[in-house]
């Protein structure tokens, strides 16, 4: 069984050996689901920068690609004008085309973009079966994106909805927010892709021997993209600047995520809060526990999202949670810590509350305990058993709009 998958907003990364390896969000573990289902070809764009073996293996996941076939495909989104390239567009999509033709299934990540819809399109035309995972919200993640974005946030919208309701099979990484707004007339699973380790009690436990011990200064992070807007990091730097003018100063914010984060850099010079902000940088899936142990605050600012991983992994690891009233997190996190989009005041508020030990100890519990509702066994065996009927039932029917 020959099983096509395709997301067009991750990218392979190489070095200047040859080695490929994806951000975060693609483990091996993850890229295991997939490997069991056949012989996987997995089609991403390709990043322009070569890097060092030393940092690519320090910041990113290795792919081991003897075991599936990684077709880069060029760029249409950096630089942003090669989008207009109708030559370059031609040729992407011929390239979808092609290995759709050659599947046998197709699994279509995160529908929305150019790659996505093509391949989707590609589907209906050549008969194919395939299964869409629905990991977010398509207008928000156009209209904060960019101005440009919010031209195309209408139609982005319209167009997810109606592939998603024309898809055979559709998996949602939420239990109902995404369900809501996308709804698909063929089979459905709600199911987070997640990938934890077995939750330990030692980690609650240590967690709150730290809150015990005590601290002058609180560490809070944020794990996201650092060069995308709707991330949402600038306004947790905007709270900084509120609590500073409050004298409240003892908190450092760290921020680990692909990109430069240069832009969030100079905004927190302009606020006088750059002594208060650093960048971990891109971090592989191996090395996220870590970073989240060392951590007192998890903060996740977005103004989009589905079902946030890094929020459920802060979780399982005790880390008390503060986020934004958007998409799935609702699904995750004590009301009480919610906040609004582009709300610094309300982030502000939050860590406020949460910079008191005994708040923080009663969050770490609730955190704890919210994750093992994302217990790795159970949602293994629901996801595996929807993929294999997906791959093995017969007469299925294409993508429809």
């Amino acid at each position: 069984m020959k099983i096509l998958f395709i997301q067009g907003g991750s990218r392979w990364k190489y070095d200047t050996e040859g080695g490929v390896y994806t951000d975060s969000n693609f483990s091996e573990q993850v890229w295991a689901r997939y490997q069991a289902l056949g012989d996987l070809t997995v089609l991403l764009r390709r990043e322009d920068q070569v890097y060092d073996p030393g940092e690519a293996a320090a910041r990113f996941n290795r792919v081991d690609t003897e075991k599936m076939s990684c077709v880069p495909l060029p760029d249409l989104y950096r630089p942003a004008r090669r989008l207009l390239d109708p030559a370059l567009r031609r040729r992407v999509g011929q390239a979808i085309e092609r290995a759709v033709r050659q599947a046998d299934r197709v699994i279509v990540r995160s529908p929305g973009n150019f790659y996505t819809n093509a391949a989707l399109a590609a589907c209906r035309r050549q008969h194919r079966p395939c299964l869409v995972e629905v990991t977010g919200f398509a207008w928000e993640g156009s209209w904060y994106h960019s101005p440009a974005g919010k031209l195309l946030a209408p139609w982005r919208e319209l167009r997810c909805r109606a592939l998603v309701a024309g898809a055979p099979w559709a998996v949602y990484v939420t239990r109902q927010a995404l369900q809501q707004r996308y709804p698909c007339r063929g089979k459905t699973l709600g199911c987070s892709d997640v990938e934890l380790a077995p939750l330990d009690p030692a980690v609650l436990a240590a967690r709150l021997a730290r809150i015990g011990a005590g601290q002058e200064t609180l560490v809070i992070g944020t794990a996201g993209f650092l060069d995308v807007a709707y991330k949402g990091q600038r306004w947790v730097i905007e709270a900084l600047a509120l609590l500073r003018r409050k004298g409240l100063t003892g908190f450092r914010y760290q921020l680990a995520g692909a990109g430069s984060g240069q832009a969030l850099l100079a905004h927190a010079r302009r606020l006088g809060v750059a002594d208060q902000v650093e960048l971990v940088g891109s971090l592989p899936r191996h090395r996220m526990d870590a970073w989240y142990d060392g951590l007192d605050l998890y903060i996740h600012p977005s103004v989009s999202e589905g079902l946030c991983r890094s929020i459920v992994e802060a979780m399982s690891r005790g880390v008390p949670v503060a986020c934004t009233r958007a998409g799935g997190n609702v699904e995750l996190a004590n009301p009480a810590f919610l906040f609004g989009r582009r709300d610094a005041a309300g982030i502000a508020a939050a860590l406020e509350r949460l910079a008191d030990p005994a708040a923080r100890a009663a969050e770490a519990r609730r955190s704890f305990d919210a994750a093992r509702a994302f217990d790795s066994q159970a949602l293994d065996r629901a996801r595996k058993e929807f993929y294999q009927a997906f791959v093995h039932e017969e007469d299925q029917n294409p993508c429809a709009d």
